[in-house]
């Protein structure tokens, strides 16, 4: 059932690699004076490394915060579970536009809980996503080749999606994801 709500939820996803958090960066740098957008942090059950800033807990904090509602969205992957605050909904009540990175295994999820919904599909080819992964460090040879696994093994289609290819210079995606936001946040105000 989807809540009555009158902002815009932009749920950026796609496979490890792909540049989601460059993209969501690259915005953030560029939107910090516009009250209307929010860019949320994830509570991930691993702690902090190196790309995408997030809250980190343990996996008992995450399932009393899961017990307590704390989340508007959460899910599991790669051995860890990952949750969206559920402090967006007010954001999204009075209207603004909130980004968060999700997952595609979350899509059914959100489609159902929040109509106002904007999925930004972030790909690049199979051998760029490969070679960014194995440079980024955080996982051994036969995670990173999980990952690329389940990469292939997810889609999502449909009239709330919107596909980045962030296969060249961040800049370029960059650019096109940062028009959407401004787009969304004009259509806000």
């Amino acid at each position: 059932m989807s809540m009555e709500l009158f902002g815009r939820l932009v749920l950026v996803v796609g496979p490890s690699g792909a540049g989601k958090d460059t993209l969501i960066d690259y915005a953030r740098d560029r939107l910090r004076s516009d009250p209307c957008v929010h860019l949320v942090r994830r509570v991930i059950s691993r702690p902090v490394a190196v790309g995408e800033e997030h809250e980190p807990v343990d996996g008992d904090e995450f399932q009393r915060r899961v017990r307590e509602g704390a989340f508007a969205l959460h899910w599991q992957a790669h051995g860890l579970c990952y949750g969206i605050p559920s402090e967006i909904d007010v954001l999204l009540k009075r209207g603004d536009v909130v980004v968060a990175n999700g997952s595609r295994a979350i899509f059914p999820d959100a489609r159902e809980r929040y109509s106002q919904l904007l999925v930004v599909n972030v790909t690049a080819p199979m051998n760029v996503l490969a070679k960014r992964l194995v440079e980024r460090g955080r996982e051994n040879l036969e995670s990173v080749r999980q990952r690329l696994i389940r990469s292939e093994q997810q889609s999502v289609e449909g009239d709330e999606v919107l596909h980045i290819d962030n296969a060249g210079p961040p800049e370029i995606a960059g650019e096109r994801f940062l028009a959407v936001l401004i787009e969304q946040a004009g259509r806000a105000k």
